[in-house]
């Protein structure tokens, strides 16, 4: 059986000639085509089984492959056609040559202040024109902005944003690392939850890194709940423009429109960004490796022979002495390096053979060139002992990250070197958590401090063939990697996927289904009761003389009735979808923005009965 739909060769309705699979996503598979009408080439993209299963799904990814065919915008990808073949929904669209702004992040490129600027502000641009058309990207990520032929920034996937998130048991730390807080909490997004994954991204693309980092999806999740952006010194006069984009308060977030126009402010141009396509061979001289620094002024002490040869000696002896009977009185001007020695007194100067000096003379020579090499040892040796440098006392860095630490000890002229990093259950990844010399301890400028980082807690992966088996199967499982689990017979929940006693849900504290926990964790198994309701609440209301009794069926995730909202606002229609665990999409004026003031209809209509999460459809009106 071929593990994708379509073989290369394939020609889909007639049309298009797949010429390879380019990739599975969460959402569809891809393909590389020719559009054997217009002479082109141009991506199909096939929504995947599982999910086309669903007519939910199915029918959304056919209404917006129709209304993103409208859509034209410099920095949109474009959508052309779509379709169905035996079964198999297709959209047709732009094929763009020149890689992602993923492989940019990943090559370790980082972008210039300016061009971040213009990063920005043409993916916002798309985005305020695809949100005034009713669409939110919802799944924005550097694998999704894609660079044409010339390296110009293209928005794609606005037609697949979001289709399958609801039928996703788990998140990898990928799929969590550009959310928005509003995603976090389970909330419905809006269109500035786009604007809160760009201003990630433009972080990441002037700095290198991510500005809410952590081994676990649950770490990264909850840093970003309440945090603002973290400020760093990269990231210059654009700080408070993508602090504004990153509000954790959608309400006090800036929207796309705002977020376009105040990056343009920063430019001096109009032009577009344009990034060349991220090269595979290094240059020849990237290959070598710089010799290290030098660590010492490297002195070293003249010998004794040094001193007094005739070559580099203290006392130069000219290689033109006057000759046997020549008074020293005629000797040329050029004979600048001839001193005259006194050999007696009252007779005069007397004349020496080149390069030669009284033993006497060179005796006491001798002593001072000696001297001056132990003199000049023993200085070295106590520069080398800094036996008289200040000393200053060491940091405490315990707690600091290897950035903070660098600052810390570069002031007092300390340098840092590290272990290898190491779990612990009390400090958090990334920190230090040990160093030698202690903090306090007295050191001499130029002190090597040693240091090692923290991995966080011992980490367990959570594995997924929990779901399905039994208590005493999924417990002896979890024990073995050093999790203690238990299944209270009061943490129950009904599922329609998961068989009655098997397990449906794990708990770790208040997070559901957790990609990993620390050794030595407690979780909770809470096991499935079959499809339908999980309980039900009796309110009961005095009338008169008489008492009404009113018993409510609580769905778990089960079908659940559409609750009926013409004529509400966007506040009671949030309030309503989250009680009933549904979503909901926008038709007509104002849709995708904040806009909308009220319900015109809904479909499917009220009452109707629909899945757990499921999609409704709501026509609004300003």
């Amino acid at each position: 059986m071929s593990p994708h739909t379509y073989n290369p060769g394939h020609e889909l309705a007639g049309r298009y000639r797949i010429v390879e699979l380019l990739g599975v996503g969460r959402t569809a598979e891809v393909y590389l085509a020719d559009d054997l009408s217009l002479n082109r080439s141009v991506v199909v993209k096939v929504l995947l089984a599982d999910l086309a299963a669903h007519e939910g799904v199915r029918r959304a990814f056919r209404d917006r492959i129709v209304r993103s065919a409208t859509l034209s915008h410099p920095h949109l990808a474009r959508v052309y056609d779509g379709g169905q073949e035996a079964g198999s929904i297709f959209m047709i669209s732009e094929y763009l040559s020149g890689g992602s702004f993923e492989d940019v992040l990943t090559s370790g490129r980082r972008l210039s202040l300016d061009d971040v600027a213009r990063l920005g502000r043409d993916v916002s641009s798309a985005l305020a024109y695809a949100h005034a058309n009713g669409f939110i990207h919802g799944s924005l990520s550097p694998s999704k902005l894609l660079f044409d032929s010339e390296g110009r920034i293209r928005l794609s996937d606005i037609a697949l944003a979001g289709l399958g998130t609801g039928y996703r048991d788990h998140q990898s730390l990928d799929d969590v690392r550009y959310l928005s807080p509003e995603q976090v909490l389970g909330e419905i997004v809006g269109p500035k939850t786009d604007v809160y994954s760009l201003a990630l991204i433009l972080f990441e693309a002037a700095t290198g890194t991510t500005p809410f980092e952590g081994m676990t999806t649950e770490i990264v999740l909850r840093s970003r709940i309440n945090s603002p952006l973290p400020v760093r010194p990269e990231l210059g006069t654009l700080d408070m423009l993508l602090a504004q984009a990153a509000v954790p308060d959608p309400l006090l977030r800036l929207d796309a429109e705002q977020f376009s126009g105040r990056l343009s402010t920063v430019l001096n141009d109009i032009a577009p960004l344009v990034v060349a396509a991220v090269r595979t061979d290094a240059p020849l001289l990237e290959r070598f490796t710089p010799n290290e620094p030098r660590t010492s002024i490297g002195f070293r002490p003249p010998s004794a022979e040094q001193i007094v040869s005739g070559g580099t000696g203290v006392i130069p002896v000219s290689s033109q002495f006057p000759r046997a009977g020549r008074h020293a009185a005629s000797a040329t001007q050029g004979d600048n390096d001839f001193r005259p020695l006194r050999s007696s007194p009252g007779r005069g100067y007397g004349v020496l053979p080149p390069n030669r000096l009284p033993p006497q003379r060179r005796f006491g020579f001798l002593v001072a060139a000696i001297l001056i090499v132990v003199v000049a040892v023993a200085g070295g040796a106590v520069w080398k002992l800094g036996l008289f440098a200040s000393k200053t006392a060491v940091p405490s860095l315990v707690g600091e990250t290897i950035t903070q630490a660098t600052a810390l000890l570069k002031s007092d002229g300390f340098t840092l070197t590290e272990n290898p990093p190491a779990t612990s259950a009390t400090v958090a990844a990334n920190q230090i958590m040990s160093q030698s010399p202690v903090a306090g301890t007295k050191e001499k400028s130029g002190t090597v401090i040693t240091v090692r980082v923290s991995k966080g807690p011992n980490m367990v992966d959570m594995p997924s063939y929990l779901f399905g088996e039994s208590c005493a199967i999924a417990t002896t499982r979890l024990q073995r990697l050093g999790v203690t689990a238990s299944c209270p017979s009061t943490q129950v929940i009904s599922s329609s996927r998961i068989a009655t006693g098997e397990v449906a849900r794990v708990l770790y504290g208040t997070t559901s289904n957790p990609v990993a926990v620390p050794k030595g964790a407690t979780v909770v198994l809470e096991l499935s009761t079959g499809p339908g309701p999980t309980g039900t609440t009796t309110t009961t209301t005095p009338t008169g003389t008489t008492t009404s009794t009113t018993t409510t069926t609580l769905a778990g995730e089960g079908l659940r009735p559409v609750p009926n909202m013409v004529g509400m606002n966007q506040a009671q229609v949030l309030a309503a979808m989250k009680k009933a665990v549904l979503y909901y999409t926008t038709t007509g004026p104002g849709a995708g923005t904040t806009k909308w003031t009220k319900v015109i209809s809904e479909s499917p209509p009220a009452g109707t009965m629909v899945p757990w999460k499921s999609s409704v459809t709501l026509t609004v009106g300003e």
